[in-house]
């Protein structure tokens, strides 16, 4: 309705500047009587109100008409962008949509889109929808786990996002199964599954772990040192025989997933600002792409269908 309106506005408006540009309320004829000229002699020829025009000023009124026509075009595009938000949520402005080439892949667990919280305050994003422009089929953000497990049940939750937070929404299942935040043991996940997008990578290192958990004696247990100098970043090292309990205690208890979580996840800067949704889109019960590979909009609808922002590409 608001799109029609300024549609219609924007009618009215070309026509009032049409008419000023032409002369408007210069014009003789809008002060002037009913006859356009007086009653004359058979061959006399008169000449209308106003003086003859000569070619610089019709050129004038070309240009005119011309820029009139496009600041018409410029309204009717206006017009149809509106019409294709729709009407506007509270948290416009706030909640931004956007896409580094994601949405347009053709595999739904490597299609995406990004979501972020750019305002001052929280945002409760489970129960918003994703909707093609194209199509206009879509899916429900669902609950995640701010803490996700590496196996068994996930305790689930509406996902929140806090201020400069944001999420990567992709179409697909979850290598996991749920939804999850980003956490600084994360990367362990990564090792036994494929995340797109990636998640971060930078776990506590082996080395890290061995000079301030290891209970053995560490300038004597050398093999121990050695099996976590050569240990990755986000890697549980191989366990070898000829290992001291110290370290076999090392490696159950921080140099895995679950280890990692149990000893680091009170500490402030556990989390991670990134949160990974799955939209687990199906159509005759096979995972597909939501939005076409090109030509396609990203709406973002909250919790009462009213539009958070539109990605268009």
């Amino acid at each position: 309705m608001k799109g029609d309106a300024f549609f219609f506005l924007g009618i009215i408006a070309f026509f009032f500047i049409l008419w000023y540009a032409s002369g408007g309320p210069t014009k003789p004829i809008s002060f002037a009587g009913p006859y356009i000229t007086p009653i004359t002699n058979v061959d006399t020829v008169q000449q209308g109100y106003g003086d003859a025009p000569d070619n610089n000023s019709i050129w004038a009124n070309i240009t005119g008409l011309s820029a009139i026509e496009n600041s018409l075009a410029g309204l009717q595009r206006s017009s149809s962008e509106i019409r294709a938000f729709g009407n506007p949520s509270p948290y416009k402005g706030q909640v931004t949509v956007s896409s580094a080439s994601g949405a347009g892949a053709t595999r739904a667990d490597e299609e995406y889109v990004t979501i972020r919280n750019s305002g001052s305050a929280p945002v409760t994003i489970s129960g918003w929808r994703l909707v093609s422009g194209a199509s206009g089929r879509g899916e429900d953000i669902p609950w995640g786990a701010v803490l996700p497990k590496k196996s068994g049940v996930n305790d689930l939750a509406p996902i929140v996002l806090a201020p400069g937070e944001e999420a990567a929404i992709v179409t697909g299942e979850s290598p996991i199964g749920d939804s999850f935040k980003e956490n600084k043991c994360a990367g362990y996940l990564a090792k036994s599954q494929k995340f797109v997008p990636s998640i971060q990578t930078s776990c506590p290192s082996a080395v890290d772990e061995f000079d301030r958990y290891f209970t053995g004696n560490e300038l004597k247990d050398d093999k121990c040192y050695q099996l976590v100098q050569s240990t990755p970043s986000c890697t549980t090292p191989r366990e070898s025989s000829g290992l001291s309990s110290s370290c076999r205690r090392l490696v159950d208890d921080q140099l895995s997933y679950a280890g990692c979580v149990d000893t680091h996840r009170y500490e402030s800067d556990f989390y991670g600002t990134t949160w990974h949704i799955y939209l687990e889109h199906e159509k005759d019960r096979k995972q597909v792409e939501l939005w076409k590979s090109s030509r396609d909009a990203v709406k973002l609808l909250d919790e009462n269908g009213l539009t958070v922002d539109l990605y268009t590409y």
